[in-house]
């Protein structure tokens, strides 16, 4: 019976490099998370807003396999109450009216937060609470049945509310990532965000004490030419 002997060498770096992929997998996941978040948000958020949109078409023509099921999977993100929607060709959106204007507003807004290369300011936080305060103020009255309210207060409410939250978010995300504070890179596998922020720093100069004690020495260095001439 013959035997395979393992070389414990051979081992060691066998799983030194699966360790090494590994990290290298991870860190490119990380780096494209840090580059790209704020185009995924916006890209499920334009996602939610196409479905909303596609369910009336659909089924206007006659697609009820696909837009019956689009309309039951938004009923985890809406409650969908038909006269709190509009409707197109005779048939339901798939968003009631306020949270339709809340997501459409926050998928415009974090697109152009994009489009101008994440460089949109921020609001302080009171402008974002009192944003949101009119829906807050007119989805309360409803629900207690002091008041009913309108399909333009709805609008309004749901739109402050989107651009209130993505205006506010997504600044303060941005600029949180930027003032992280750099973290050691692995040996072999820097982070681009590392590197990047490292070439952006200006070259130091020379602590004092450092000047001072080259001072003494360069002063002797002298003292011997001169002896030696």
């Amino acid at each position: 019976m013959v035997t395979q002997q393992i070389n414990p060498t051979q081992y060691i770096r066998h799983a030194s490099g699966n360790k090494h992929a590994i990290e290298r997998f991870f860190t490119s996941i990380g780096n494209f998370l840090l580059e790209y978040w704020a185009h995924i948000i916006t890209i499920v958020l334009g996602v939610l807003v196409f479905i909303a949109i596609s369910v009336p078409f659909l089924s206007y023509f006659g697609l009820d396999t696909i837009a019956k099921p689009l309309f039951f999977a938004l009923h985890y993100v809406c409650a969908q109450i038909p006269s709190h929607s509009f409707y197109v060709l005779g048939h339901q959106l798939g968003l009631c009216a306020r949270n339709f204007s809340i997501y459409a507003s926050m998928f415009l807004l974090s697109l152009a937060f994009v489009l101008s290369k994440k460089r949109l300011p921020g609001i302080p936080w009171w402008v974002w609470v009192l944003m949101m305060l009119p829906m807050a103020i007119d989805g309360t009255t409803q629900m207690f049945g002091l008041r009913e309210s309108t399909w333009y207060l709805r609008v309004i409410t749901g739109t402050l509310f989107g651009v209130g939250n993505i205006w506010f978010a997504l600044p303060l995300m941005h600029k949180a990532i930027l003032e992280a504070p750099a973290q050691a890179p692995a040996p072999g596998h820097p982070y681009r965000l590392v590197q990047q922020q490292v070439a952006m720093m200006p070259a130091s100069p020379l602590p004092t004490d450092m000047a001072i004690k080259q001072e003494p020495l360069e002063s002797a260095q002298n003292d011997s030419q001169s002896v030696l001439s």
